[in-house]
């Protein structure tokens, strides 16, 4: 059983002075390692979390009014004196690029960003052995083979800080896939030689709301909660008579409720974090199938080499599980990559990268990350990833 959340022990984080915490809180109880148990018990922390710190934005309120009203003004001195010096010491590191929501703005504060990035994936895998197409073919019974899948998703961001406590994000992706297979199954120009087939379009919205939830010291944790709309499209047929895997679908046509925890620590030049994120659709689509549920955490640590130039390491696992129901009109027993029960993947992926703050562009950061995939466990056959790289630019004011 989950435990039951003290809603008043919560308040202390909320309101007064969120850095002088003197408890803290256990929300998770061991689990047996089910989607279903981890899922609920990341959704339960994180609606009352929320709950905790919307009811105390009007306590917030009264107490900074209080304390500009009671201060006097070598209390007004000290704060500038104390922000002239941390403005002479280098801050630490933020986070790399690749991880997503880890960021929290100051009250007021709004950022802008654009991030670029590739996913190829090249060959194919059966759990964690590389498979022939020849063998899929001849030993499997398909006779269609995927040779590889190249992603492509550009991402537009906008976040604001309506309060110290609260940032909101948005994020609007466009998706470019392009797919390459040999299909023995079909007549005509493609049959039996290696065709390309291209979709593109607008991915599915997300709008997240991050929450601090304890700070000590150097150390610091946050929650997220978020969904993503079915803005994409997932009935795309790439130039044929027949619709696109799964994969290459620009969206997946449902509402995905998003949960994760992220925990950050800081000294001068150094910085380290974890996160767990979990994702999972709400409902099927309307062509009566779902993506299944997507677990990741994460790790990572970055160093300041000089002002304004990190480099950073960081470690992904995640867990892909297989798709709910189907799509009609595809061939399961044709093509490996239109059959939703191999989807079903598990993967731990090594990613260094760099990133370079801009003063003179007002503090602009331009950031790069390379993913290596280190272990791949797949209920295949399916396609193997070959590498990620990921580019992206911030900009906070």
């Amino acid at each position: 059983m989950l435990p039951r959340p003290s809603y008043s022990a919560l308040l202390p984080f909320f309101t007064h002075d969120r850095f002088a915490v003197d408890r803290t809180i256990r929300f998770f109880s061991a689990t047996e390692g089910t989607g279903k148990r981890l899922f609920a018990s990341g959704v339960l922390t994180a609606l009352v979390l929320l709950l905790s710190a919307t009811s105390s934005l009007a306590g917030d309120d009264s107490v900074a009014s209080t304390d500009e009203t009671n201060g006097d003004e070598s209390s007004g001195l000290l704060q500038a004196e104390d922000r002239s010096a941390a403005d002479l010491v280098d801050r630490p590191p933020l986070p790399p690029v690749g991880v997503r929501l880890a960021e929290v703005l100051e009250g007021g504060e709004l950022r802008l960003g654009y991030s670029w990035e590739r996913r190829r994936s090249q060959g194919l895998l059966a759990g964690t052995n590389d498979v022939t197409p020849d063998f899929v073919r001849g030993s499997l019974g398909y006779t269609s083979t995927p040779r590889s899948l190249e992603v492509t998703v550009h991402t537009f961001e906008i976040a604001y800080a309506p309060h110290p406590r609260v940032t909101l994000v948005a994020e609007l992706p466009f998706v470019q896939a392009e797919l390459e297979r040999v299909d023995f199954s079909t007549s005509g120009p493609c049959s039996g030689v290696r065709c390309q087939y291209q979709s593109e379009g607008l991915g599915d919205v997300r709008f997240s709301m991050i929450v601090p939830f304890i700070r000590k010291g150097a150390e610091s944790s946050q929650i997220h909660i978020g969904i993503d709309a079915p803005t994409g499209a997932f009935r795309r047929q790439g130039g044929t008579a027949i619709r696109l895997p799964y994969a290459a679908q620009p969206g997946n046509g449902t509402w995905d409720l998003e949960w994760g925890w992220t925990y950050k620590g800081e000294l001068k030049r150094f910085s380290w974090g974890g996160q767990a994120v979990g994702r999972h659709p709400v409902a099927r689509n309307g062509l009566e199938y779902r993506e299944g549920s997507r677990f990741t955490g994460r790790l990572w640590g970055v160093v300041r080499v000089i002002s304004g130039l990190d480099v950073s390491i960081r470690a992904e696992w995640e867990k892909q599980n297989e798709i709910e129901g189907f799509d009609r009109s595809l061939r399961p027993t044709v093509d490996p990559l239109e059959n939703p029960e191999l989807y079903d993947r598990t993967s731990i992926t090594l990613s260094p990268g760099m990133s370079i703050e801009i003063p003179a562009l007002g503090g602009q950061r331009i950031g790069v990350e390379i993913g290596v995939p280190v272990y791949q466990d797949v209920d295949g056959p399916q396609l193997k990833r070959d590498w990620t790289i990921k580019t992206a630019w911030r900009w906070v004011y």
